[in-house]
């Protein structure tokens, strides 16, 4: 896939942290309005409040790289002055830091909801760096070493982390067996070469007497000098063997913890959808958030007819809207979905997920007028699904653009498919009061005209825009809308608009 799922939430933080730098001025001035006014009603919080706003002025007002080291330089920065921030007072901090800043931008950019939501989301991935609880911490290369050394069924002494510069090389940190070091041992001992720095390590660290030997493994930017009374014949496959046994639970840990970003995009895809307040924004908002929020360039969304095995466009994104409403296939045409449909049939009536489908190749399963039409290559099909009433309503179309071929790794697969769920839901509550829509019926009949006066109606028109657009008057509009609501038995314009898309009619 030309864009990973870590990019393209990397990207949303990315605009976070240009809103902040770009109002910097802005929310500095916010937040120092906080702390006057906590100084002076003397709160306790003043004080770690102005030392928090220090800390984050410096990282977060400059350009220090991308979004990955920022947050690196966050977590270390706040691990090394952690006795500067009292824990019991951090979680207001922190949200009055973070509410303040989105009031600054509000002041300057008003409600823009893709800023806003950038930020908190900045907010919330800082927030995890420097308050998450160390459930990994057998992952961390100091404390692997620190238990390495420490065994005493293991045949090593101690173990030295060096740093080497252009003095020569320097002693980090030690771990050894005791967790005891001699007072006359400097962390700082500084030594022209590698040999000699091991020949003053033995000299602190050895017992009078007893044989050791030291040697030397590079690990990534670190040098790591062993201690042990045994060969380095016997001693140097059980360490490496240590050393790749810890580098691969950290490769563990760290693809865990990317298989987990699919969770962060369905959070943002949900608070994007939620928005919505009639049933055009949906499809809007849901096409255009399988864009945002995931890797892909081009949306088609799909209402499916249960009742005519039909599927027609609703809505196209970063594609010719007109062009997507046109389409309308009875499924019986479309093998790739007819074997997905019978395939769901024998799952049984109640079904929590429902796949997606990937086509490396759209010519192999969607009709070559179509293929040809939008030039498309790789595609993702995205049911469209409601759990809460176990029913199949549409399905999304995604891909990368025009003739781009991808792959779609398992994150993005899971994603999809709970953005699918998401969209079901919100396009459900559209469907009025009662839980299940008649599928048996009988479809209405509507004439072309009102046909035309149910579309405008379902893209959000109002009554006086629909009747300029038809060159109708005002009540002659209204007449047809109450004329369509008998036909179609339904309360309100909102369940006739649900009701004509799931029966095909718009």
């Amino acid at each position: 896939m030309c864009l990973t799922l870590k990019e393209k939430m990397n990207n949303i933080l990315q605009n976070g942290i240009d809103m902040i730098q770009e109002h910097h001025e802005l929310i500095l001035a916010k937040w120092k309005e906080k702390l006057s006014e906590l100084q002076k009603k003397q709160n306790i919080a003043a004080q770690p409040l102005e030392t928090t706003i220090d800390f984050f002025s410096e990282r977060l007002f400059t350009n220090r790289g991308d979004i990955e080291e920022l947050l690196q330089d966050i977590e270390e920065g706040w691990k090394h002055n952690s006795s500067l921030f009292p824990s019991n007072k951090m979680t207001f901090i922190f949200t009055l830091l973070e509410n303040a800043a989105h009031e600054a931008i509000q002041s300057n950019i008003g409600d823009s909801f893709q800023e806003h939501q950038a930020v908190q989301y900045l907010f919330s991935k800082i927030h995890e760096v420097i308050f998450k609880e160390c459930n990994d911490e057998k992952y961390n290369i100091d404390h692997f070493l620190e238990q390495l050394a420490s065994s005493r069924q293991l045949p090593i002494h101690w173990i030295a982390e060096l740093t080497k510069s252009e003095e020569g090389f320097y002693v980090k940190k030690m771990y050894s067996q005791t967790n005891f070091l001699p007072s006359t041992i400097d962390l700082q001992l500084k030594a022209d070469t590698l040999f000699a720095l091991s020949e003053s390590l033995l000299e602190f660290m050895s017992k009078t007497g007893e044989k050791m030997r030291v040697f030397p493994i590079p690990w990534e930017e670190k040098i790591l000098l062993f201690c042990t009374n045994e060969t380095e014949h016997q001693a140097l496959p059980f360490i490496m063997h240590s050393l790749q046994m810890f580098n691969t639970g950290e490769k563990a840990l760290e693809k865990t913890k990317q298989e987990q970003l699919w969770k962060d995009a369905v959070i943002l895809f949900d608070q994007w959808i939620m928005r919505a307040k009639t049933l055009h924004q949906a499809f809007e908002y849901i096409s255009s958030g399988f864009v945002n929020y995931l890797p892909f360039e081009r949306c088609a969304l799909f209402a499916y007819s249960s009742a005519n095995e039909s599927g027609f466009g609703l809505y196209g994104y970063q594609l010719n809207n007109e062009e997507i409403k046109n389409i309308h296939e009875n499924i019986n045409g479309l093998p790739l979905i007819k074997n997905y449909m019978q395939r769901l049939q024998l799952l049984g009536g109640h079904i929590t997920n429902l796949p997606p489908i990937y086509v490396s190749e759209a010519a192999e399963g969607l009709p070559i007028k179509y293929v040809k039409q939008f030039q498309l290559e790789s595609i993702v099909i995205a049911p469209i699904y409601v759990p809460s009433e176990s029913k199949l309503i549409g399905a999304a179309i995604l891909d990368q653009g025009p003739g781009k071929p991808f792959n779609i790794s398992s994150d993005i697969f899971t994603a999809v498919m709970k953005f699918g769920q998401s969209a079901g839901e919100i396009l459900a509550k559209f469907g009025g009061d009662r839980p299940e829509f008649p599928q048996a019926a009988a479809t209405p009949h509507l004439s072309p005209r009102e046909i035309e006066v149910l579309k405008l109606v379902a893209e959000g028109a109002s009554t006086y825009e629909a009747a300029k657009r038809l060159h109708l008057s005002e009540y002659t509009v209204r007449d047809y809308v109450s004329t369509i609501l008998q036909k179609m038995n339904a309360k309100n314009r909102t369940e006739a608009i649900v009701k004509a898309i799931r029966d095909g009619i718009i």
